[in-house]
C-alpha cells in the first residue's frame, strides 16, 4: 500500500481559535504492522499547549516526534502549530478504537472524534503478546484463595514493594475467573487500572484472549490481565489505585435471558521510591536512569566555512524510560552559534524493558575560521543493572572551519579624520546639566524682575569691596595646594598625618615638612574655624616664604629658586618619561600605521579603544568605520560613522562618509536620521535668543514688536528642533552587523523567519530573552533577533 492510497480519517475541532486535527495513515492494518498518529494543533494565542494522548489498547508505541512551527500571515499575528506523531504497532486484532485525543491550553480543553482502526488477526495468540517479563510475573504470582465455584478473584501484582527513582515498575492486573463461568459469559470482562500519581506511564496493554490457564484447587480458572509500565518519578510513596473487573453472567441458558453484572474491586498496593544512591554519585548528575546506555555524536559536515551550518546530532541508546532522558550537553568553543533542531524518539523494547534511541538536533554555525575543539561530551547516568553510575563519553572532535567568501573586494582607503576634542557647545551642554538649563532659563525673567524691584525700591547698600589681603591668600592659598599636589601626589598622604613623611620621602628637608604641614592645619583652621581667617596678611606672608622655600614662584613674582632637589628630579623623571614614550610609539605601530598598513583587525582593535577610552571624540568613531568599511563589514561601518555624525553632524568628511555607505531600506534611512546641529546646539541658540528677548523686553519697552516676535519664534524653533532630535537620539536603536539577520516570530532557531534586514539596516529594540532581542519597525518588521546580530547606538 503506497502513501498516495493511504487511507486518511480527520477529526477537526475549533474551539476559542484553537484548531485541532488527528489523524491516520491508514485504517486497516493486520497484527504486527505499524501505523502513524497525528495531531496537529494550531492555534494563535501565546499560552503552552498540552496534547492528552487517549488510552492506546492494542497498540505499542514504536516511536514519537514533537515539531513546533511558528508562522506569520496577515495581521492577526501568528500563527502556532505543533505537531506529535506517533508511531503504533497493532499486537491484538479487531475493531480498535482510538480515543478522542484531548490538547488543553490554559482553561480550555479541545477534544477530537475518536478513530476507528481495524486490525485483522495474524498467527500469534494472546499469550505470545505478552512481554517475557509480564509472563514472568504472571508465574512467579500465587494463585488466589477461591471459596466457591463461581468466584471470581483480582489481584494487582507488581515486581518488587521498593523501587528506585526512575526504575520501570510493571503493574498487573490479573482476574481469576472459573472456565465454567467463563464459558457462560457472552462478552469478556473488563479490566481497568488506573494510573497512580507521581509516576510517568506508557499506554497500558491489555491482550482480547486468555492470557493463562491454571488448576487451583481442582478447578481450572483462567487468566485476564491488564498490563502497564510506569517510570517513579520522585522519591517517597506511591499507591496503585484499587483495580476493576467487570463482568455480566446471564442468569439461566436460555439465549434471551437476562443478565446479572458484577463489579469487582481490589486492594490499592503502596510501593515505596527509594533516592537513587550517593555512593560514586557524579557532580554534573542529571538523574538519567537505565541500563547500558551509550552516546553516539555525528556531525556533518567536519569541514564547513564560515556562515555555513553544521548539523550535529547526540543519539542516547539503551534502556530506560527515554522519553525523559535530557539532552547532552555540548561545550561548544568560542564563535559558533548554536539552534536546536528537532527531537527524534524511536521505542524498541527489550525482553520487556522499555529501550529505544532518542536523538537531539542542533544546527551550529561558525562565525570564525581556524580549527576548532569540541571538547568530549559525557552523558553520567545510575545503571540499574549494576548498581552503579557510568558514564558514557563520546571523544573529542576536530572541526576545519575555512574562511567564508569575501562579500565583495577590496576598496579604496577613506581618509582618516584628524582627531579633534568634543565640541564645546556639547560640553558645555552635558555639563550644565538639567538643573543649568533649568537656571538659565529662570535667569533672564528674574533678572528682569529683580530690577525693576530694585529701581522701585529702597537705596541698596554697596557690599563691602574685599580686601587686598584676602584676595591675595586666597591666591598663595591655591598655589600652596598646587605645590604640595606636585610633591605628593597621593591625596590621602597629602590631606592626613602623612604630609610630613612623604615630603621627607621626596627629598624635603625635615624641618621645612614639619612646618609646611603645621602651616597646613594653621590654613585650615583660619579658613574653616569659627574666627573666619584671622591676621589674613601674616599667613599670606608664611604661605609666601614656604613657597620659595619649596622652589615655587611667590606671590611677589619673585622666580623659583633652585636649591632642593625635587625640582632637578622632576625635570629629570620628564625627560626620562619623554623619551620612554617615545621609544614605546617606536616599538606600537599606531592605529593609523596599521591602518595604512592593511592591518585591519588590529586598526579596528585600536580605533575601537580610542573610542572606548573617549567616546565624545566624533574622529574616533568615524576612524574605526572607515577601517570596518574597507574590511567590508557594513554593518559596523554604518553603525561607528553614524556615532560620529552624531557628534559632529556637520563635518563634511563625516557626511561624506555616510554617502558611501546607502541605507538599505526607507524604515531604517528614517530611524538613522541624523539633525544639521546637535541637542546641545539647538539648546545654546535657543539660551542666546531667550536672553536677547527679554533684553529686547526691558530696553525697548515692549515697543520692537517685530524683533521681540522673531526672537520669540527663535526660541520656539530651537527648542522644537532640540526636542526632536534629543527624543530620536534617546529611542533604542540598534544597527544590524550581520550580513542578513532573520527577523524570527519567536525567541527560537527553528521559529519561521518573517522578514530579512540587510547590513546596515536599522531596528528598534526591545525586551530581551536570553541571547534574543525582540525588535519592531514602523513599517511593520516585528519579531526576535539574535543580539550578536546588532550593535546597539
Amino acid at each position: 500500500m503506497t502513501l498516495s492510497l493511504l487511507w486518511a480519517l480527520a477529526s477537526t475541532v475549533v474551539v476559542q481559535g484553537a484548531e485541532v486535527t488527528a489523524t491516520v495513515d491508514r485504517t486497516r492494518l493486520t497484527v504486527g504492522e505499524e501505523l502513524v498518529v497525528s495531531v496537529r494543533a494550531r492555534t494563535r494565542s501565546s499560552e503552552a499547549l498540552e496534547i492528552l494522548l487517549p488510552p492506546l489498547a492494542g497498540f505499542a508505541i514504536v516511536g514519537s516526534r514533537d515539531l513546533t512551527e511558528v508562522s506569520l500571515s496577515g495581521t492577526a499575528g501568528p500563527m502556532r502549530t505543533t505537531v506529535r506523531e506517533l508511531q503504533l504497532r497493532a499486537e491484538q486484532p479487531g475493531a480498535i478504537l482510538i480515543g478522542p485525543v484531548r490538547v488543553r491550553q490554559g482553561g480550555s480543553v479541545v477534544a477530537t472524534d475518536p478513530i476507528l482502526v481495524t486490525v485483522d488477526s495474524a498467527a500469534t495468540g494472546a499469550a505470545s503478546a505478552l512481554s517475557p517479563l509480564a509472563r514472568a510475573l504472571l508465574e512467579s504470582a500465587p494463585p488466589p484463595a477461591v471459596r466457591r465455584a463461581d468466584q471470581v478473584a483480582l489481584t494487582v501484582i507488581v515486581p518488587n514493594d521498593t523501587v528506585l527513582v526512575g526504575q520501570q515498575v510493571d503493574l498487573i492486573a490479573a482476574a481469576w475467573i472459573p472456565r465454567d463461568l467463563r464459558e457462560r459469559m457472552r462478552r469478556l470482562p473488563i479490566l481497568a487500572l488506573v494510573t497512580p500519581e507521581g509516576v510517568w506511564a506508557y499506554p497500558p496493554s491489555t491482550p482480547t484472549g486468555v492470557a493463562a490457564e491454571r488448576q487451583v484447587a481442582g478447578r481450572r480458572m483462567d487468566l485476564f490481565i491488564t498490563h502497564q509500565i510506569v517510570f517513579p518519578l520522585a522519591a517517597g510513596r506511591i499507591i496503585v489505585p484499587p483495580a476493576s473487573v467487570e463482568y455480566a453472567v446471564p442468569v439461566t441458558f436460555s439465549f434471551f435471558s437476562r443478565e446479572e453484572r458484577y463489579t469487582l474491586r481490589s486492594d490499592s498496593v503502596p510501593i515505596t521510591v527509594l533516592p537513587l544512591p550517593a555512593a560514586g554519585q557524579p557532580a554534573n548528575d542529571r538523574g538519567v536512569v537505565g541500563a547500558g546506555l551509550t552516546l553516539d555524536l555525528r556531525i556533518e559536515p567536519a569541514e564547513t566555512r564560515v556562515g555555513e551550518p553544521m548539523e550535529v546530532a547526540a543519539t542516547v541508546t539503551g534502556v530506560g524510560n527515554v522519553a525523559l532522558w535530557p539532552e547532552p550537553v555540548l561545550r561548544w568553543p568560542a564563535g559558533f552559534r548554536t539552534y536546536a533542531a528537532q527531537t527524534e524518539m524511536r521505542l524498541a523494547p527489550t525482553q520487556g524493558r522499555i529501550a529505544g534511541s532518542k536523538t537531539f538536533r542542533v544546527l551550529a554555525v561558525p562565525d570564525s575560521a581556524g580549527r576548532f575543539v569540541l571538547p568530549d561530551v559525557r552523558y553520567p547516568y545510575f545503571d540499574v543493572a549494576t548498581g552503579r553510575y557510568a558514564t558514557p563519553v563520546a571523544p573529542p572532535r576536530v572541526l576545519a572551519i575555512a574562511p567564508g567568501p569575501e562579500p565583495r573586494a577590496a576598496r579604496a582607503l577613506p581618509p582618516l579624520l584628524v582627531r579633534r576634542d568634543e565640541p564645546w557647545t556639547d560640553r558645555l551642554g552635558r555639563r550644565l546639566g538639567l538643573a543649568g538649563w533649568i537656571a538659565l532659563a529662570l535667569a533672564p525673567p528674574f533678572g528682569v524682575w529683580f530690577g525693576r524691584r530694585w529701581r522701585q525700591g529702597a537705596s541698596a547698600v554697596e557690599p563691602a569691596p574685599r580686601s587686598a589681603p584676602r584676595s591675595s591668600l586666597g591666591r598663595l592659598e591655591h598655589e600652596f595646594l598646587s605645590v604640595l599636589a606636585s610633591h605628593v601626589p597621593d591625596a590621602f598622604a597629602r590631606d592626613g598625618d602623612g604630609l610630613a613623611p612623604a615630603l621627607r620621602a621626596a627629598g624635603i628637608d625635615s624641618a621645612v615638612a614639619d612646618h609646611v604641614k603645621r602651616l597646613r592645619d594653621r590654613l585650615r583652621a583660619a579658613r574653616y574655624g569659627p574666627r573666619g581667617l584671622g591676621d589674613a596678611v601674616e599667613l599670606a606672608e608664611e604661605i609666601e616664604q614656604v613657597l620659595r622655600v619649596l622652589g615655587a614662584e611667590g606671590g611677589s613674582g619673585a622666580r623659583r629658586r633652585g636649591g632642593g632637589g625635587g625640582g632637578a628630579g622632576r625635570i629629570v623623571a620628564a625627560g626620562i618619561l619623554f623619551f620612554a614614550a617615545a621609544r614605546l610609539e617606536g616599538q606600537t605601530p599606531s592605529a593609523e600605521a596599521l591602518y595604512e598598513a592593511g592591518a585591519l583587525r588590529a586598526a579596528a582593535d585600536s580605533f575601537a579603544a580610542r573610542a572606548a577610552g573617549e567616546p565624545r571624540v566624533a574622529a574616533h568613531w568615524y576612524d574605526l568605520g572607515a577601517t570596518w568599511y574597507r574590511a567590508g563589514a557594513d554593518g559596523k561601518a554604518t553603525a561607528a560613522w553614524i556615532r560620529a555624525a552624531r557628534l559632529a553632524p556637520r563635518d563634511p568628511v563625516i557626511r561624506r562618509a555616510r554617502r558611501l555607505l546607502p541605507v538599505p531600506d526607507a524604515a531604517s534611512d528614517r530611524l538613522l536620521a541624523v539633525g544639521w546641529a546637535t541637542p546641545a546646539e539647538w539648546g545654546l541658540v535657543g539660551a542666546v535668543a531667550w536672553v536677547a528677548l527679554w533684553a529686547v523686553v526691558v530696553s525697548s519697552g515692549g515697543r520692537r514688536r517685530v524683533l521681540a516676535g522673531g526672537l520669540a519664534a527663535a526660541v520656539l524653533g530651537a527648542g522644537l528642533a532640540g526636542s526632536g532630535e534629543w527624543r530620536r537620539r534617546a529611542r533604542p536603536l540598534a544597527v544590524v552587523v550581520a550580513g542578513e539577520a532573520p527577523v524570527r516570530a519567536a525567541p527560537y532557531g527553528a521559529a519561521s523567519a518573517a522578514a530579512t534586514v540587510r547590513a546596515g539596516g536599522a531596528l528598534l529594540m526591545g525586551r530581551h530573552y536570553g541571547p534574543w532581542v525582540e525588535v519592531r519597525r514602523p513599517d511593520g518588521v516585528r519579531g526576535w533577533v539574535l543580539a550578536s546580530d546588532l550593535v546597539p547606538l
